[in-house]
């Protein structure tokens, strides 16, 4: 695939904060790629670095091939979406649209030509003759983002555009977003604080924290195989279950092991070279979708609270004396809070992780997501 942006060791410092710490990495033509990770990682930063408004202390920055690293924001031919829609309150839809046609003196029937095909495509169209300051929130952020649509970029940079707008908007305004940009099939880098936003939009994802990157690939990719312990904690909603314990090998076969504790593990050993963990504090993680009631289960404990969730119920299940995991059962299964029962994992979605590290270990025959 072409890469329509490249990130190349790109650092900034602010003072004796590390923003963005050493990260690479390439945006393909034509998708949405999105950065992801908690407030004060590095994300939006990274953005107006490559937007130009901030220079790296070290690395380089490419757009459409080209080495853009020392021009101006106007000349790298993209276009920033801020979290605040910036519009222009006192003119009308129509002339906040064509604001940056008229900077770059397009000619006026060329001008109204593209001013209209953008608010077609975004549903702007009725509010062309009103005040911008008087639109709801919502069809600001379409006023912002139609003014950077109609210049046509190369690539649109969006900061946090959803944040200011109700839960329901958002969920619509995601839905409208990820249609528009298939449509017209403009390349966007999306950053983002919530990680259930940048799964529903994303074809790829780079997850940050503290400055660096920490796994790149598609949401599911992302979901299903965090590469760290970070990551496992930072993506999913509900979080998923965390046991933590020291690996301890007995008679040829491995457990989980904390007090009384043990947890067989040879199944998931099938699946990760854990030999290296042995005698280490590790933690162990399950979503709840990747566990069910199995008499037959390898954990043990009781039901503390039961919650209809949709078509099933999400059981929160005490194993320890302070740890309460969450599994999904069916709606018609007969279970009652203080009830004991045996909790069965999918062995193939059982993650493990070194403690002190954060890491996975190497998966039997495979390789992992980590940059």
């Amino acid at each position: 695939m072409e890469a329509e942006v490249a990130v190349d060791s790109v650092s900034k410092r602010f003072g004796d904060t590390v923003a963005v710490d050493g990260i690479s990495f390439e945006v393909y033509r034509g998708e949405i790629f999105t950065l992801l990770g908690p407030s004060g990682c590095g994300k939006t930063t990274t953005l107006r670095i490559i937007a130009g408004l901030e220079k790296p202390d070290t690395g380089r920055v490419y757009i459409g091939g080209r080495d853009v690293t020392d021009l101006p924001p106007q000349k790298r031919d993209v276009c920033l979406v801020f979290q605040e829609y910036a519009v222009f309150p006192h003119m009308n839809v129509f002339e906040n649209i064509a604001f940056g046609l008229k900077v770059r003196r397009i000619p006026s029937n060329d001008l109204r030509k593209r001013v209209v095909e953008v608010a077609e495509t975004l549903g702007l169209t009725d509010y062309l003759n009103s005040r911008a300051g008087r639109v709801g929130l919502s069809e600001q952020q379409k006023i912002a983002l139609a003014r950077c649509m109609v210049v046509e970029p190369r690539v649109l940079l969006l900061d946090e555009p959803l944040t200011l707008v109700d839960a329901k908007t958002r969920e619509r305004m995601r839905r409208e977003l990820r249609e528009i940009q298939r449509r017209i099939g403009i390349t966007m880098l999306y950053v983002t604080h919530d990680q259930l936003e940048a799964l529903m939009l994303s074809d790829r994802i780079a997850v940050m924290n503290r400055g660096r990157l920490v796994q790149i690939g598609t949401p599911i990719e992302i979901y299903d195989n965090p590469q760290s312990l970070f990551v496992a904690q930072f993506i999913g909603s509900p979080t998923m279950n965390f046991i933590e314990g020291v690996l301890k090998k007995y008679g040829g076969k491995l457990f989980l092991e904390r007090d009384d504790f043990k947890m067989p593990l040879d199944a998931i050993a099938k699946y990760y070279d854990l030999e290296q963990l042995v005698d280490r504090e590790v933690v162990i993680g399950f979503r709840p979708e990747d566990s069910s009631i199995d008499a037959k289960g390898a954990l043990e404990g009781s039901i503390e609270l039961i919650e209809v969730v949709g078509d099933k119920l999400a059981l929160h299940i005490k194993v320890l004396k302070d740890v309460v995991v969450k599994v999904y059962t069916s709606i018609y299964e007969d279970v009652a809070a203080g009830s004991k029962v045996r909790i069965s994992l999918n062995p193939g979605k059982v993650h493990v992780f070194d403690k002190t590290s954060g890491r996975k270990p190497l998966p039997i025959g495979g390789e992992h997501g980590i940059p």
